[in-house]
């Protein structure tokens, strides 16, 4: 059964050809479950007939675009264009800034002077504050009026700065093998390195107590 129209739904000027597919889904409920049916399956795209390429030429321009409006510059002025200066931007060619900036071999002098004043500076401030030989250096003033004397104080007084530091680095190294070898003999005195490594005469043992000697690289360690 169809539901009833209510009467001040209907046109007031009568029925159109408009209204009619209107009034059709209004009586025929079926309409419904017939477009969700169709609605469910994929659309799919008509296959075109023929490849429709976009719209560009076939070779490309390989000739630059020009960054300007107006025939192409002449050959003078191409030439003065170079020598030209403007604000901002880099220096023209043939000029000595130009040629500053584009040297590679003067920047690597000026990187390399650089780096070596900056460590013989850091090496001369690290002397003076931890050496105590450095109120053995003779004052700067004294290298123009006898330069040969002035370097060759300061070749022996570094040569007591390096014996110095050689004599401390040996004595923290007797003190360590001094502190390993008393702490080897409270070991043995109490038995606690017993099936141990333990080397003498240039064997040791091993955890299975297998007496081996010590393997040497190159005859020397």
């Amino acid at each position: 059964m169809t539901a009833p129209l209510l009467r001040f739904c209907l046109p007031q000027r009568g029925f159109t050809r408009a209204c009619l597919p209107e009034l059709s889904l209004l009586r025929s409920p079926q309409v419904y479950r017939n477009a969700s049916s169709s609605a469910s399956k994929p659309r799919v795209l008509e296959k075109p007939t023929k490849f429709n390429p976009p719209s560009h030429p076939a070779r490309l321009n390989r000739a630059p675009p020009r960054q300007y409006q107006g025939p192409a510059l002449s050959a003078p002025e191409l030439e003065a264009q170079k020598t030209r200066k403007y604000p901002h931007m880099f220096p023209a060619e043939g000029t000595f800034m130009r040629w500053f900036l584009t040297n590679r071999s003067i920047h690597t002098w000026i990187t390399l002077s650089v780096l070596l004043s900056l460590a013989l500076f850091t090496t001369i401030v690290n002397f003076n504050r931890t050496s105590p030989f450095a109120h053995l250096i003779p004052p700067a003033k004294s290298f123009f009026s006898h330069p040969i004397g002035w370097v060759s104080q300061c070749i022996q007084v570094f040569k007591l700065h390096t014996q110095r530091i050689s004599e401390e680095t040996a004595e923290r190294r007797r003190k360590k093998i001094e502190d390993v070898q008393k702490r080897k003999q409270y070991r043995k005195a109490h038995g606690l390195d017993k099936g141990q490594g333990d080397s003498e005469d240039g064997a040791y043992v091993d955890f299975e107590g297998r007496k081996k000697p010590v393997k040497k690289w190159l005859g020397i360690w």
